[in-house]
């Protein structure tokens, strides 16, 4: 049985099916994995951004709808720095529940999960 699940997602909001896919798989993996953590690399930092994954859409699939439906039902949503820093993004810029996290804690989680994937 899959425990922990780690999703990377490295596609921001020019690109709505690969940023919304990733979460529509969270979502279902949180119905039975104990941790899915999705952590934002790249320009998929964007979607922690306020007022951002409100804005993206593919089919019938709202990415303001899947994030929240994935933080209500316990997912951990992290937040690369260094994509940050190099986008000027700011933390008080994100959303509440977004953690700011750097390369050492993606690879910990990545040794620690049973299923990584990178969308």
């Amino acid at each position: 049985m899959v425990k922990k699940v780690l999703i990377a997602v490295t596609n921001g909001p020019d690109n709505p099916e690969k940023a919304v896919l990733p979460f529509i798989v969270a979502n279902a993996a949180l119905t039975t994995a104990e941790e899915v953590v999705v952590m934002l690399q790249g320009a998929g930092v964007w979607l922690a951004r306020k007022g951002v994954a409100e804005h993206i859409l593919c089919c019938k699939w709202s990415l303001g709808e899947l994030l929240k439906s994935f933080l209500e039902a316990g997912g951990t949503l992290l937040v690369c720095s260094p994509c940050l820093e190099e986008r000027d993004i700011e933390e008080e810029d994100l959303i509440d529940q977004a953690i700011v996290a750097g390369g050492v804690e993606f690879i910990e989680r990545s040794a620690e999960s049973d299923v990584v994937l990178v969308y």
